[in-house]
């Protein structure tokens, strides 16, 4: 799969484009956000040197076709991410967004647009896993379509609950 540079959303003055060399800047404020290195894989309090590490390293991801990450802005205004792993068992989505991009549906537009775009491209499902209690990540989940399917534990211990978009139930919302 080759990753679109741009994704459509409909919400007024909201895009989703390629992450770049410069967005460093959102994963750092992302990692300083107190609830989204709890609820994600997310390092707290990254540096700028590290910061841009991590975007490089996603960078690398998305160069090799392994996956690759989209910056949500709204009014130019960088919100937050939504990513994709192609994963042998099939692509995987997940997300973090600053305050300023919560609250509005963008989380759940931003989702539904990668995993619309995974599904027209051939994908026969996509995936998400949530860690256990994260309420508002599993509200986005489920209104963007996603289906719950059981409960996993992450290589790092870490119990997650395992969600599925079929394409059978794909997005139809715009």
């Amino acid at each position: 799969m080759e990753l679109p540079e741009a994704l459509d959303l409909p919400v007024r003055e909201a895009r989703m484009r390629a992450l770049r060399d410069d967005d460093w800047v959102l994963d750092r404020d992302l990692s300083r956000v107190p609830d989204v290195p709890r609820w994600t894989y997310y390092p707290a309090d990254l540096s700028a040197e590290r910061a841009r590490e991590w975007v490089a390293h996603s960078l690398a991801v998305r160069a090799d076709r392994r996956g690759g990450r989209f910056v949500v802005e709204v009014g130019g205004a960088p919100v937050g991410t939504v990513g994709i792993t192609l994963r042998p068992d099939g692509p995987s989505v997940y997300y973090a967004f600053l305050p300023a991009g919560r609250g509005g549906g963008l989380a759940t537009e931003s989702v539904r647009a990668v995993a619309r775009w995974a599904l027209a491209d051939g994908a026969p499902h996509v995936d998400a896993r949530t860690m256990v209690e994260n309420v508002p990540s599993e509200r986005v989940l489920e209104r963007a379509g996603f289906r719950r399917r059981g409960l996993d534990v992450g290589p790092d211990g870490v119990q997650l609950t395992c969600w599925r978009l079929a394409r059978d139930r794909q997005p139809t919302k715009q």
